[in-house]
């Protein structure tokens, strides 16, 4: 059977909430999507029952739910900057919560939607006690504002928290390099990065506490923490981007080593600007095919691509010729497993956003997949209907393919074998870090630039870290027509047991633990 769903609504996907900190009559709500390294924030009075909202990401009914819940009205919504890699929910929000949008300078000119520019200095009030007030701090973006919420309590207006964007990240502070498109070159974006961390935001007093629109796996910056949140005193003394006083010096620093950009983030920033479209009405729009249909489709339009969205092992054991996988993980995307990994920012990497994609999940999952790559801007061309038992009912060939296993010690001694390439897809800093001897650098992100100089006669033995990404990497190479094989577990597990193989003849403590988890998490052997 084909068509659409019928359904008039979308499940409300786990929120992400991790913990309130409190100040007098405010506090902070912090939304946390490990999948995204997103964070969004409701700051709420809770003697007033008002609140604004601080960059929201695009499935808004969990602010909206929990405002309801507390009697709350919304009193604005508040973006510290124009997002790449995700898109926010500011224009449905907007119209679903009845509030105003507020940004910084330069922004209205490029917006579709209603929005407030809110010129440095100036406040906006949240309620008698409280007002938030601008500080524009471009260096990530042009656009790039720090906002600050000041308790009028006192003689002189406190300042309490800071949301800071990707202007100052907990551990470091966001990249210069985003911005080409609109005149302006990373050593320019970087020494605005430097006057806005020295001139204002390191000018804040150190008990202000510090909450970032990022955490550590963001692509918008470089060795992001975990932690959710700070203060500005612990970052006056621990951040390294603000231990470098010479401006020169700076701009070295952070215009370097910077992680992949990838290629959806151009179309994220267009929909932040237009304003996201209804997010429910875009998913329950997606038709339905059989994987015939989609095989079909594949075969004859260029562009089409099948997204298999299954965990990795599932997918190795019958999937449909041709299918890219990338995991979706659990829980909606709020909490990356040690087994998963940032899953839309895969998808936004991987896959074109002008692509047909025919989006497979298992069976329940398919809105929440939908739901899961909208956040960064894709709708999915079709879900494909059932799984693999209905795909062979239907006469369709599944493709199989090996996963090298932890305690298989036969499976991982073949594996650095002849007619075997090892095949390294973590970042060329993780490769420089320390490797297999006998590897091959291929970081998945570039994996595509590799495949039409391959040896055809050789079989191609991925690794990463935990198997997340290798799993991708085969599917990637297996599509091209390579054979391809990965190793779960990952380097984990190959240093542990071929240490002297290692460039740098030893296994990293992560790495020790990281093996320790994997062997629980797959501990059969096949």
């Amino acid at each position: 059977m084909e068509g659409s769903l019928g359904q008039t609504d979308i499940p409300i996907l786990p929120s992400g909430y991790r913990e309130t900190v409190e100040d007098g009559d405010v506090e902070v709500m912090i939304y946390y999507l490990g999948c995204l390294a997103q964070a969004s924030y409701i700051v709420r009075d809770k003697k007033s029952k008002a609140a604004f909202i601080v960059d929201p990401r695009r499935d808004v009914d969990i602010y909206l739910q929990e405002l309801a819940s507390k009697r709350t009205r919304l009193n604005g919504i508040f973006l510290t900057h124009v997002h790449a890699d995700f898109v926010s929910g500011h224009a449905e929000l907007s119209r679903r919560g009845d509030a105003d949008i507020y940004m910084g300078p330069g922004v209205k000119s490029r917006a579709s939607f209603e929005v407030t520019e809110v010129e440095d200095g100036k406040e906006v009030e949240l309620s008698a006690r409280y007002m938030m007030k601008s500080i524009h701090t471009p260096g990530h973006t042009p656009e790039s504002t720090t906002w600050l919420l000041l308790d009028r309590g006192f003689a002189e207006p406190r300042p309490l928290f800071a949301f800071t964007g990707d202007t100052l990240f907990i551990g470091s502070c966001g990249r210069p390099d985003l911005v080409g498109s609109l005149g302006y070159t990373a050593q320019d974006m970087a020494v605005m990065m430097y006057s806005s961390l020295r001139k204002k935001v390191m000018k804040l007093p150190d008990h202000v506490a510090v909450f970032p629109a990022h955490g550590a796996g963001s692509p918008c910056g470089k060795s992001l923490s975990d932690k959710l949140w700070s203060t500005i005193g612990d970052e006056r003394t621990t951040n390294p981007a603000l231990q470098i006083e010479d401006v020169a010096q700076f701009v070295a620093f952070l215009t370097c080593g910077q992680p992949h950009s990838p290629q959806y983030f151009i179309h994220s920033v267009g929909l932040n600007l237009k304003g996201a479209s209804n997010v429910a009405a875009d998913i329950l729009s997606v038709p339905w095919v059989s994987a015939v249909s989609a095989l079909e489709s594949v075969q004859h339009e260029d562009g089409s691509v099948i997204l298999d969205t299954r965990d990795a092992t599932v997918f190795a054991a019958g999937h449909l010729p041709g299918a890219l996988n990338i995991g979706k993980g659990g829980q909606g995307g709020s909490v990356v497993q040690a087994n998963e990994g940032n899953f839309a920012i895969w998808v936004g990497t991987l896959i074109k956003q002008t692509s047909q994609i025919y989006i497979i999940a298992t069976v329940g999952g398919e809105l929440e997949a939908l739901e899961r790559v909208a956040r960064i801007g894709y709708k999915a061309h079709a879900v494909v209907i059932g799984g693999p038992e209905e795909w062979q009912a239907d006469g369709v060939t599944l493709q199989t393919h090996q996963r090298v296993y932890p305690r298989d010690t036969v499976a991982l001694d073949r594996v650095q074998g002849d007619g075997m390439v090892l095949v390294d897809v973590r970042t060329a800093g993780e490769f420089e870090n320390n490797h297999m001897r006998a590897a091959v650098s291929w970081p998945l992100a570039d994996i595509h630039q590799h495949t039409p100089s391959a040896d055809r006669c050789k079989t191609y033995c991925c690794y990463c870290v935990s198997g997340y990404r290798s799993a991708m990497a085969v599917s990637c190479l297996r599509k091209a027509g390579l054979n391809a094989i990965d190793v779960n577990g990952g380097f984990a597990n190959l240093s542990v047991k071929f240490t002297d193989d290692t460039v740098t003849g030893k296994v990293c403590p992560t790495m020790c633990k990281t093996a320790e988890a994997m062997d629980k998490l797959f501990p059969q052997t096949e």
